[in-house]
């Protein structure tokens, strides 16, 4: 699959690389070659577009962000654990993202961890700025000069929208700003508007193309400012138009459901993938990830970073369509993964599962042969929970090698299943178009080849939501919306129940009562706590709030 074009080291020097000092807004170029020196043809301004989407998102925020939610337990902390368990702070702020990510691009950020994965720092946003202030002065054909300015924008716009989810009051920055300037927080509902003004101008203006990610070759198209739009709208309880949005989506003739949610996430499907709606791109040798590495069970040669919970488990149902619970499911507490939801296996593994000609164990210490497992929940690199992510991975063989780990792979960011979703859950807040909904609901549950469902209720749309884009980074946004908090974020947190697998066939002989869910029974991973206080936001980092006198704490921290 073609890939956006990556920068040369000379575009980096004018559009990427700024030294952040002291703190997140600093805005002093480290550069030798200035603005005056570039911005001359339409190659600087092609130059500069890509600047600004390089790291303008990274897989860690996709694919590891579900263990700050009771879907997961990121149990490598590369920096997603203190979010799960409560104990994020402003002086450890720093440790969000992934520092995968730093190591592949730390020179173009001037070795500043905090700007490759985390959200607060305004790094992209000066990019962003810096562009916007120049692209005017190029000599180039306007309608590819209003496409450019379309396409950073959304850019723009996506990275406020995260930094407002998560932080609530941030400064809202639209300009290039002198390195001494300090700015106080602007009110949420403010940056909410601004992100929905700029979407709606960069869709109304027309210069965005209608086409799906393989025809874009990555680019941002009118179907992603519209998707993104939808999210925001969903966040904010507005329905009817977050309804109105997933459906401008949805009737897009460049996109359709993938015919297999397994290989939905694989490599092999880029160049045929019309669901993606925006996405990360990545490309071996040139602009890597690493998440193969770090997703892998140890068996494999991975590092099992992100292990999926019994929480999350429980919320896939029976083949029949019926939640666990169901007295009437057929669900076997003593058999707990035969006949469930398809999309469970294509999405975690647990032990007894066949996986790469083997079957996966965690509970045993020892292989059939007396060899240590390296599959034991007990070492370190093998899934805690006992139960590994399988999404967007399949084997180390993928890669060439060297260091830092070597993969290409693009990550969905938002695809067409999540505008289904959208639809259905403003559908049934509403209490409107019900039927449609319902045959968007069972469209994503057939492909997969699960059991459509009888009935729209807001329980379907939210456990939907939930086993549909599993591991994909949005479970905390809906816990957030819907104010799951005190009962998903709370207390103890459990991986697979113990016992002993026999190697032949993969039954498992299970440890007691597994109705008694205790530390005995099944793996205890962490304790979290949920501070209500917080409102689900994230601190502002300690470093920001030493430099900038006008800035404000966020409360509970």
């Amino acid at each position: 699959m073609k890939k956006i074009l990556l920068l040369t080291i000379l575009a980096l020097n004018i559009v990427v690389i700024y030294s952040c000092g002291d703190k997140f807004l600093d805005v002093k170029p480290r550069n030798e070659l200035t603005d005056a020196s570039f911005w001359k043809t339409e190659q600087d301004a092609t130059l500069a577009l890509n600047g600004c989407y390089r790291l303008w998102e990274t897989y860690a925020n996709i694919a590891l962000f579900d263990g700050a939610s009771d879907n997961a337990y990121e149990k490598s902390n590369f920096g997603f654990q203190v979010l799960g368990n409560g104990t994020l702070t402003p002086a450890n702020y720093h440790v969000l993202g992934s520092w995968i990510d730093w190591m592949h691009f730390s020179t173009e950020n001037g070795n500043d961890f905090s700007a490759s994965a985390n959200w607060y720092p305004y790094t992209r946003i000066r990019k962003y700025n810096n562009f916007l202030a120049n692209i005017d002065r190029v000599p180039m054909g306007e309608a590819k000069k209003a496409l450019y300015k379309s396409e950073v924008r959304f850019l723009r716009a996506y990275d406020y929208f995260w930094k407002v989810m998560l932080h609530g009051d941030v400064p809202l920055v639209t300009k290039v700003l002198n390195a001494t300037d300090e700015l106080p927080r602007d009110p949420a509902a403010k940056v909410k508007q601004f992100v929905l003004d700029e979407l709606t101008a960069v869709i109304t203006e027309g210069a965005l193309p209608v086409q799906n990610t393989i025809d874009s070759k990555g680019h941002v198209t009118k179907g992603a400012a519209l998707a993104l739009r939808a999210r925001l709208h969903l966040m904010m309880g507005n329905y009817p138009a977050a309804m109105a949005d997933a459906k401008a989506v949805i009737d897009m003739p460049c996109y359709e459901l993938f015919p297999n949610y397994r290989d939905l996430f694989l490599e092999k499907s880029e160049g045929i993938n019309k669901e993606a709606i925006l996405n990360v791109q990545y490309i071996v040798n040139d602009y890597e990830q690493s998440l193969t590495q770090i997703s892998l069970p140890a068996g494999d040669g991975g590092w099992s970073a992100l292990n999926a919970t019994k929480s999350m488990a429980d919320a896939y149902e029976c083949s029949n369509g019926k939640a666990i619970t169901d007295p009437t499911s057929g669900y076997d507490i003593n058999n707990p993964f035969k006949n469930r939801d398809p999309r469970m296996e294509m999405s975690m593994l647990h032990p007894g599962q066949l996986w790469k000609g083997r079957y996966y164990n965690t509970l045993d210490q020892f292989l059939a042969d007396g060899s240590p497992n390296p599959d034991y929940n007990r070492n370190e690199p093998a899934a805690r929970s006992g139960m590994n992510i399988i999404k967007y991975i399949n084997s180390l063989a993928d890669s060439p090698g060297g260091w830092p780990p070597n993969f290409g792979g693009d990550i969905m960011v938002i695809r067409l299943a999540e505008m289904y979703l959208t639809y259905a859950e403003a559908a049934v807040e509403t209490n409107t178009n019900t039927a449609a909904a319902l045959d968007y609901i069972n469209a994503i549950r057939t492909r997969s080849g699960h059991i459509t469902a009888p009935t729209l209720t807001k329980a379907l749309v939210r456990n939907e939501r939930r086993v549909e884009l599993a591991f994909e980074g949005l479970r905390y946004l809906d816990i957030m919306r819907w104010d799951l908090g005190p009962q998903v974020l709370n207390g103890p947190l459990y991986g697979s129940r113990r016992g002993t697998m026999n190697f032949a066939d993969g039954s498992i002989a299970w440890v007691g009562n597994g109705n008694d869910v205790n530390d005995v029974n099944y793996i205890k991973l962490e304790t979290r706590t949920f501070n209500p206080v917080r409102k689900y936001l994230f601190p502002i980092p300690q470093a920001e709030m030493d430099a900038n006198k006008k800035m404000v704490q966020n409360p509970g921290y």
